[in-house]
């Protein structure tokens, strides 16, 4: 678990210092501070051997398609748009160890490179839309990993003539699961797979007191085919079986976080935009359900907000049961930086109080 974070050069951060992290951390703060990517950021340092992250970030944010030139396809990860300064992302976990992500570009002038036809039935390759900048030649993203414990792996995304060819490194250090729940990007077969997964260990009946927070007449879930694809239904007392995502977005959302948690066991999840599809006069019961399968699954969960409703329910429950692993982290623009305000316990009570600004 996390409990210190630093990011430098990456998106809208030229540095960004985060401290007394714990097992449930909230973002809040206005627009354009970079909650966003700073659950980014965190996604990209627990993976630092898969350069096809710095992609899939885009695509959470909607950007699919990429051309063939390093800008485009990597530009807006640095600060600045500005290539020429690395992104370096560090963390302190409990246990003292120090892990260090360095991210580049650098010109590959010399690479050999597959041909077309070879290309194409070689795994690892992404299709792109444009053809390769003369002007930037040949360019490698390098990922650049080191820890306390002595071990160091690189790892690159290399731009090529047909598409962008990703060279991992067979890394020999235990990764730390993680699963990003953004806004934009979810699935419904994603669900079925981790539900399948929960149903497996015998753990599925875990997950429906939370549910029936939102839908009290929930008795069941199973997992049943529609369309040749695997949907989670459930009972709610009709004739027949509910797809889930009939029962409305809340639901839907709650499912997909509980299904989440259930079976990242000892890693990191992360949620954009955590209170969508919730109504306010839950909250407090889904924070303090979601503390107890993090306990039990030793997870560790980063996630953004814009409602005060969230933060003060997840303060109220937090306070009812006498859990101090959560803490708030308020983002504000400071000149060009950003800067993190943290909020414990006492001084979220006392903004509360006195009707302070923490969102």
């Amino acid at each position: 678990m996390f409990i210190s974070l630093e990011i430098e050069n990456f998106r809208c951060f030229r540095r960004l210092s985060l401290k007394n992290l714990k097992r449930i951390n909230l973002f809040a703060g206005m627009n354009n501070v970079g909650k966003t990517a700073l659950l980014e950021a965190i996604f990209l340092h627990i993976g630092p051997n898969n350069p096809e992250l710095t992609l899939r970030v885009n695509a959470f944010r909607g950007i699919e398609h990429i051309g063939l030139d390093a800008e485009q396809a990597w530009g807006w990860l640095f600060y600045g748009k500005d290539l020429s300064a690395p992104i370096k992302l560090a963390s302190i976990d409990a246990d003292g160890i120090e892990r260090r992500l360095q991210i580049a570009v650098h010109q590959e002038p010399n690479v050999s490179l597959t041909s077309t036809k070879e290309s194409n039935k070689e795994e690892g390759i992404i299709k792109a839309s444009l053809p390769v900048s003369t002007r930037l030649g040949y360019v490698s993203l390098i990922l650049d990993y080191s820890d306390s414990m002595g071990r160091r792996e690189i790892s690159k995304g290399l731009l090529i003539p047909n598409g962008l060819r990703f060279e991992r490194s067979e890394l020999n250090i235990p990764l730390i699961p993680g699963i990003f729940l953004s806004t934009r990007f979810w699935t419904a077969r994603e669900d079925a797979e981790r539900f399948s997964r929960l149903t497996e260990l015998g753990l599925e009946a875990q997950i429906l007191p939370t549910l029936r927070l939102l839908e009290p007449r929930l008795r069941h879930l199973a997992l049943l085919f529609t369309g040749g694809m695997p949907i989670i239904h459930g009972d709610i007392g009709m004739s027949r079986l509910v797809p889930i995502n009939m029962m409305g977005e809340g639901v839907t959302r709650l499912l997909s976080l509980l299904l989440t948690v259930f079976t990242t066991e000892g890693g990191c999840v992360l949620v954009d935009e955590i209170e969508n599809g919730l109504h306010y006069s839950v909250m407090q019961a889904v924070w303090k359900a979601l503390m107890d399968a993090a306990r039990r699954t030793n997870i560790q969960i980063f996630a953004t907000t814009h409602s005060r409703e969230c933060i003060l329910a997840a303060h109220a429950g937090f306070t009812e049961s006498g859990d101090n692993d959560f803490t708030l982290q308020r983002l504000e623009r400071l000149n060009e930086d950003i800067v993190a305000t943290g909020y414990d316990q006492e001084m979220l009570a006392t903004a509360n109080e006195f009707a302070l600004e923490v969102r």
